[in-house]
């Protein structure tokens, strides 16, 4: 007996979709450096800064990731305004070119705190439109599994932390040094490098960034193109899609104005916005409270890197996810998971290293998910005109969650200590679980009035239970 077997031939608009995928997952490899990087170093740099006489902390240069998430958030919805002056390539090349300038002149502007708040700032608007510029692009050429689009497109920002912090890590401190200066009598786990030979390498590092930078972005902006009309038809078959993995049966097309005007834009503005904390706090501040009481460099750079890979992998794991159960369960998967993990990350330093080890990156894993599901939910539940516009309004949630994690940081060397900035960091998780629960109940209703409106026109008849 013969048994034929039927294999779907790839057509060259699904070759050239898979190509342009790649491309956005470089991109934004190349691109995630400011955010996701940055914690990394930090130690290295408030130590560098501190040699020459300046008297900054932590908890103060903890910021700077913080203001980059704050511009990038709040400003990325202008890359349509770009791509309406320059077009889609050109302001994709004007872009990167700004951004790479700004990384090398970190070599020169670390002398200065005020200098690297600037650059920083510039560094942020790349980032921001850079990403929604390469997220936006990757679910068009994916219209049917946008949560795995958003989440591969992501992952390559989530795995700059592990290319950069390894890169970094490597090159300024081979030696394996630990932090030896204790300043502050009142926190002896507040320490410092001292060690000239590292910290002459600091500056250095940062030419190495942008060199590799360089040559990715290079590859992306080469690679990456937005579909034709005839593409979109190929790639989607209908033009009226039905979604079977949410509770909205039938796609949308939002206005970005009457977008924001809508009850369940809010309630992921929320979501998404307190999610955002943990991240941060991640990305800032794990390896300052590692080095507390770890003392071993090599250790917390590595995961530092692990984490890395974590990143990325959440974003497409959570992505992936996304397609299959949908958006609104997987955000209650997710935000119950991060709230279990922040309420106990400060008894790792009654487990060390392992303990350590594991709850790191478990929490990058799992905060990371935030970045593909908020790309996937406004493209799903708003329509994919405006795309930019869209992801961007959305986006804002990140740059709040980022200014209330900063209110917060004031007080962390003050009154919260490193167990009480936890617990409200877990509490943040806590309320954003209970509000994607809350989502179910928004969702449901938008979409019998969706089916009502549909029925009118057609024979499918209103969603009733």
């Amino acid at each position: 007996m013969v048994v034929s077997v039927r294999t779907k031939m790839l057509t060259d608009t699904d070759i050239k979709a898979y190509k342009v995928l790649a491309a956005c997952c470089l991109g934004n490899l190349a691109s995630g450096f400011p955010v996701n990087s940055f914690g990394t170093v930090l130690l290295y740099v408030v130590s560098y800064l501190r040699e020459d006489g300046s008297d900054v902390r932590s908890s103060g240069v903890s910021f700077v990731p913080i203001m980059c998430t704050i511009i990038l958030s709040v400003t990325m919805f202008t890359g349509s305004l770009l791509e309406y002056l320059l077009g889609y390539t050109w302001s994709l090349i004007g872009v990167s070119a700004v951004f790479i300038a700004s990384l090398m002149l970190n070599f020169v502007a670390l002398k200065s705190f005020g200098a690297i708040v600037v650059i920083y700032c510039i560094l942020g608007y790349c980032e921001g439109v850079l990403l929604v510029t390469f997220l936006s692009t990757a679910m068009e050429w994916f219209p049917k599994k946008r949560g795995l689009a958003a989440g591969v497109s992501a992952l390559g920002s989530g795995f700059s932390g592990f290319v950069f912090a390894a890169i970094q890590s490597a090159f300024i401190n081979p030696w394996n040094y630990v932090p030896d200066h204790a300043p502050y009598v009142g926190y002896p786990d507040e320490k410092y490098f001292t060690q000239h030979d590292l910290l002459k390498r600091v500056p250095q590092s940062f030419l190495i960034v942008s060199a590799v930078s360089c040559v990715l972005l290079s590859i992306a902006v080469t690679l990456v193109s937005r579909p034709t009309e005839e593409e979109k038809t190929q790639l989607s078959g209908i033009k009226l899609k039905l979604i079977d993995s949410d509770p909205l049966l039938l796609e949308p097309d939002v206005q970005p104005f009457k977008m924001v005007k809508s009850p369940h834009f809010w309630v992921f503005f929320i979501i998404f916005g307190l999610g955002r904390c943990d991240f941060i706090f991640m990305n800032s501040l794990s390896k300052v409270f590692g080095e507390s009481f770890i003392n071993n460099d090599h250790f917390l750079a590595t995961t530092g890197a692990i984490a890395g890979l974590m990143n990325g992998g959440g974003r497409l794991a959570w992505g992936t996810l996304s397609d299959v159960i949908g958006i609104q369960k997987t955000l209650m998967v997710q935000t119950g998971v991060l709230t279990l993990l922040m309420f106990t990350f400060y008894a790792t330093k009654l487990g060390g290293e392992p303990m350590y080890f594991v709850w790191v990156s478990a929490i990058i894993f799992t905060s990371a998910g935030g970045f593909s599901l908020l790309p996937a939910a406004a493209m799903t539940f708003f329509g994919c005109k405006n795309t930019k516009l869209k992801i961007g309004f959305l986006y804002i949630s990140q740059g709040v969650g980022a200014l209330l994690q900063g209110f917060l940081m004031l007080g962390w060397h003050i009154v919260l200590q490193w167990k009480g900035i936890m617990n409200i960091f877990g509490f943040c998780s806590l309320l954003a679980f209970l509000f994607s629960c809350l989502l179910h109940f928004v969702l449901k209703a938008v979409r019998e009035e969706r089916m009502s409106v549909l029925s009118r026109f057609t024979r499918i008849q209103p969603f009733s239970e």
